[in-house]
């Protein structure tokens, strides 16, 4: 045993205690009071009580049309959305020009430039990372009749303060650790900052009569684990699609991903995945990761099939529910889009 790095240390001291917010009960009402109690516990971890959201107010800057996408004719615009004082939060809105029935929000992961390479502006070195990720998926929606949100999320894309002139690489590590210097984190302005985005969806919406009864969420790597922590604080978010972000926190952190927006300070000795994907029951949630995806830790499939018998077993036996679908996909770190023909 290696007592000199530190490792072995870190990984007892993380192993050797579950989560407060574990849920052990089995009765609706059980779930309902832990629910409570948990999203109470999350937020206040997140930073929920020290942010304060700005006067809503959005402003267009921009406005394509003529664009096409597999045989769909659509507008981009591009707006800018106040969230907090001295913040504000571009997103892309891909529309189709023969109108939309029904909306999405697709949130971008790393490497891809923020928001920019997920509607397909990119340069080779973007190109290089998405031919190896797969991360257009909001054109895919696109192509399916969706009017879709894709916003830029804060250390990416065009809201990199640093490495502003290096479009694969973020800025969260830089952020996060100076926001935690002032008792704040970045994921959870990340969070907080994406209910302004459902907001402007909402808004946006009415006035082009796009349904969003059934608003749905997606998003691959970091863009999944911003996705299902949104849905766990936003009851709006109806669907949710998450790719290549299912693992146990303690699982795999130590080992595969170091970047900022992963760590709150006691966010593990507080919940897990497991228990952050429980908050969105009973609404559809959908789950895929491959089946050598770095990021499911040194235990690989084994540590994300327990987060998922615990996650079904709430739909199933809480309420009922085959709302969660769960797929395992051929190959590495990557969007698969098992389940993109459903929507």
């Amino acid at each position: 045993m290696n007592r000199i790095n530190g490792i072995n240390y870190l990984r007892r001291a993380c192993g050797c205690f579950e989560p407060e917010c574990t849920f052990k009960g089995t009765t609706g009402a059980e779930f309902e009071s832990w629910k409570a109690d948990t999203l109470s516990k999350i937020e206040r971890l997140l930073g929920f009580d020290k942010l304060k959201m700005c006067a809503y107010k959005t402003e267009k800057t921009e406005s394509v049309q003529g664009l096409e996408y597999n045989g769909v004719a659509y507008i981009r615009e591009h707006y800018l959305i106040d969230t907090l004082e001295e913040l504000q939060m571009p997103v892309f809105v891909l529309r189709p020009e023969n109108g939309c029935a029904k909306a999405a929000i697709a949130l971008h992961p790393h490497g891809s430039d923020g928001k920019n390479g997920m509607v397909g502006i990119m340069d080779e070195e973007i190109k290089e990372s998405e031919d190896k990720l797969g991360f257009t998926y909001a054109l895919d929606l696109l192509a399916k009749g969706y009017t879709v949100f894709c916003p830029d999320m804060l250390g990416a894309g065009s809201r990199r303060p640093i490495s502003i002139d290096k479009p694969k690489k973020s800025d969260c590590t830089a952020i996060n650790n100076a926001l935690m210097s002032i008792g704040l984190n970045l994921h959870g302005l990340t969070t907080f900052e994406l209910r302004r985005t459902v907001d402007f969806v909402e808004k946006y919406s009415a006035e082009y009569g796009i349904d969003t009864s059934g608003l749905l969420c997606v998003g691959f790597s970091g863009g999944g684990l911003a996705s299902i922590w949104l849905a766990a604080v936003d009851e709006r978010i109806k669907n949710i699609y998450i790719s290549g972000y299912f693992h146990s926190l303690r699982k795999t952190l130590l080992q595969s991903n170091f970047c900022g927006c992963n760590f709150v300070p006691d966010m593990w000795r507080t919940i897990d995945m497991d228990a952050v994907a429980m908050l969105a029951a009973p609404r559809k949630l959908y789950i895929e990761t491959g089946s050598d995806d770095n990021l499911n830790g040194e235990d690989g499939l084994e540590n994300v099939y327990k987060m998922k018998e615990r996650v079904e077993g709430v739909y199933k036996n809480i309420f009922g529910s085959d709302n969660f679908r769960f797929a395992v996909c051929e190959g590495k770190h990557k969007w698969y889009g098992a389940f993109i023909n459903e929507f």
